[in-house]
């Protein structure tokens, strides 16, 4: 029942996450494009777009994978606190390297609050799956 569980609860929360991505880069909510790292790195650099969100998508089933694992084992932590903490971290660790700002200020002001809401929800919802599924079987 452990597998079966985290494996579809990280993809739904994968596959949101991509939809919802590309609705933010669309829209101009986040100044950066998401399949952006392919141009850093030469094996991807010339490759077609699609093939840079199958691996972007792979990346975020393993980050989801992950955090579902933690959650599962550390159901004591409310999970509404763990995936408002797991997703300031994220969205800081993501955004902080992207922009490479000067100062601590600069670095605030330029995080998407679009962005992180979006892996708010997202985070909640994988570790209340986690929290329930290790409640209601243990």
């Amino acid at each position: 029942m452990f597998i079966r569980t985290i494996f579809w609860t990280s993809i739904v929360a994968a596959i949101f996450t991509l939809i919802s991505l590309k609705a933010l880069y669309f829209f101009n909510f986040i100044k950066w494009s998401p399949v952006g790292w392919g141009k850093r790195w030469l094996l991807f650099g010339s490759s077609h777009e699609w093939w840079k969100w199958v691996i972007l998508f792979v990346v975020i089933l393993l980050a989801y994978m992950l955090l579902y694992g933690i959650s599962h084992f550390a159901n004591r932590v409310p999970p509404s606190v763990m995936a408002l903490a797991m997703s300031i971290i994220v969205a800081v660790a993501i955004e902080w390297t992207i922009f490479l700002p000067n100062s601590f200020t600069e670095g605030i002001k330029s995080l998407s609050i679009p962005f992180f809401s979006i892996l708010a929800i997202v985070s909640r919802f994988v570790t209340g799956t986690a929290v329930y599924m290790k409640k209601s079987f243990s």
